[in-house]
């Protein structure tokens, strides 16, 4: 169950942006089951939280795809992070083809993982990082932009509500990415969002 809106900090910060977010977002215990689920992982993958909580991740996955899911939910278990592609096989039987990322959280006190998920036909592109800032804190301004990003919103869009330019907007990204160690958007959203860095301090 989500704590309420009025809790104080980057918890507060971090449901809102859980909750509002048009990036699919899940949380998942040690044994691969959905805790829970946002709006948007409703709309991509046509399942209801109702249906979705308490399943594994991987009783959606194509029959061939589910011993590698396992393997690289192992992998992320001993490292805390993992990033990777699969394949989710809708209600219908369509399947869409994800990015995804994990990380561990901080925020619900449990041993949790911030799953976020990007369609690979997004049309929005992931920017090369920039080299050599690795382990340094994200600037007021990259934590503003990485939030309205883990929102959902374009670089565009976020250019739009920032007025400034779109490659302005990609640079802020770019150190955002190297300064994280990550290298896509989903990678970089899960890792702030689940280290709490949107919050700065």
């Amino acid at each position: 169950m989500m704590p309420p809106h009025s809790a104080r900090g980057w918890e507060g910060l971090f449901w809102t942006v859980f909750e509002r977010s048009r990036n699919p977002m899940a949380l998942v215990d040690e044994e691969c089951r959905y805790v829970d689920i946002n709006p948007a992982h409703t709309q991509m993958f046509g399942r209801p939280r109702e249906e979705v909580v308490g399943t594994r991740l991987d009783d959606y996955s194509p029959p061939d795809e589910v011993a590698r899911f396992r393997s690289d939910y192992e992998e992320f278990q001993r490292g805390g992070e993992f990033s990777g592609e699969r394949s989710y096989v809708r209600p219908d039987g369509s399947v869409v083809r994800i990015r995804y990322a994990a990380c561990a959280e901080t925020v619900t006190g449990r041993e949790l993982a911030l799953l976020v998920s990007q369609d690979v036909t997004d049309e929005e592109r992931d920017e090369p990082p920039t080299s050599g800032q690795d382990g340094q804190a994200l600037s007021p301004r990259e934590r503003e932009v990485v939030k309205l990003v883990a929102m959902g919103m374009t670089s565009r869009q976020v250019a739009e509500e920032l007025t400034v330019s779109v490659e302005t907007v990609r640079t802020h990204i770019r150190n955002a990415l190297a300064k994280t160690g990550t290298r896509t958007r989903a990678q970089l959203v899960a890792q702030v969002m689940g280290k709490g860095a949107l919050a700065g301090g």
